[in-house]
C-alpha cells in the first residue's frame, strides 16, 4: 500500500494518499504507466529542495507545482525521502562504469564523482532531512550503499587475481567512503575553510592513499 504523505519534518501526516501499489507494467484498469512522470516531479523536486531546504519541502507542493496528483506521486515513491533520494541522485552518481584499464583511473573517477554529488544543491538542501531518515531507518541507507556502491566495488575487484579479489573489494569500498566522506564534510563546511588550493591538496592525498591500495593489489592483464 502506498505510505501517507510525509510532513515537513519527515512524519507522517494523518491524511492519507490512494491505497493503490505502485505498478511497472500497467496501471489497474489496463491503463499504460504514464512516463513522463519521472521528467516532470524530479527536476521540480530538485528545485524546490534549494529553494525551501528539506522542512519546508512536502510531496502536496511538488504535486500543486507539476500538476501531477499527489495519490500518483506516493504509489511511485513512497516516502518523502525515497522520492528525495531519487531526484537528486539518479543519473548524479553510481560508483559503476569507471574503471579504465588500470585501477589508477578508477580512483580519479571516484574521487571526481564524490565531489559532483556533494557540490550539488539538491543533495547538500536534502542532506538534514535524509540523514535523519538513516538514522531512524538504517535499511534505507543501507540499501543506498550496496545499490551506489556494490557494483563498482564487485567491477574493482574483478580486475584482480582471483585470490585477491575479496581483499580488492573491500579495498574500493573504502576508498569509496573516504573519498565520498571527504567531500561530503567538504561539502558542509564555510568556503573559507576548503579554498581551491585545499581541494587540490585533498584530491593529491587520495589520489596517495589509492596508489598505495593499488600497488598492494595483483591484478589481471584482461
Amino acid at each position: 500500500m502506498a505510505t501517507p504523505e510525509m510532513s515537513s519534518s519527515g512524519s507522517e501526516s494523518s491524511e492519507s494518499t490512494d491505497s493503490a501499489p505502485e505498478v511497472t507494467g500497467q496501471a489497474r484498469g489496463g491503463r499504460p504507466r504514464d512516463a513522463t512522470i519521472d521528467a516532470r516531479v524530479l527536476p521540480v523536486v530538485r528545485d524546490m529542495l534549494v529553494e525551501t531546504g528539506w522542512n519546508d519541502f512536502s510531496v502536496r507542493a511538488v504535486a500543486a507545482r507539476t500538476g501531477v496528483g499527489r495519490a500518483t506521486i506516493s504509489r511511485r515513491w513512497g516516502t518523502k525521502a525515497e522520492l528525495v533520494l531519487t531526484a537528486v541522485l539518479r543519473d548524479r552518481l553510481e560508483f559503476y562504469d569507471i574503471a579504465t584499464e588500470k585501477p589508477e583511473g578508477w580512483i580519479d573517477a571516484v574521487i571526481n564523482q564524490s565531489r559532483t554529488l556533494f557540490s550539488d544543491p539538491g543533495l547538500r538542501a536534502a542532506i538534514p532531512g535524509l540523514l535523519s531518515t538513516f538514522e531512524s531507518d538504517p535499511a534505507v541507507g543501507e540499501a543506498l550503499w550496496q545499490s551506489l556502491a556494490g557494483s563498482a566495488a564487485s567491477q574493482y575487484a574483478d580486475a584482480a587475481e582471483p585470490a585477491d579479489r575479496e581483499n580488492a573489494a573491500n579495498d574500493a569500498l573504502a576508498m569509496i567512503l573516504i573519498a565520498a566522506g571527504t567531500a561530503f564534510f567538504a561539502s558542509v563546511l564555510p568556503g573559507d575553510v576548503t579554498p581551491e588550493p585545499v581541494q587540490k591538496r585533498i584530491d593529491a592525498l587520495l589520489r596517495m592513499i589509492g596508489e598505495r591500495v593499488v600497488d598492494n593489489q595483483v591484478f589481471t592483464d584482461d
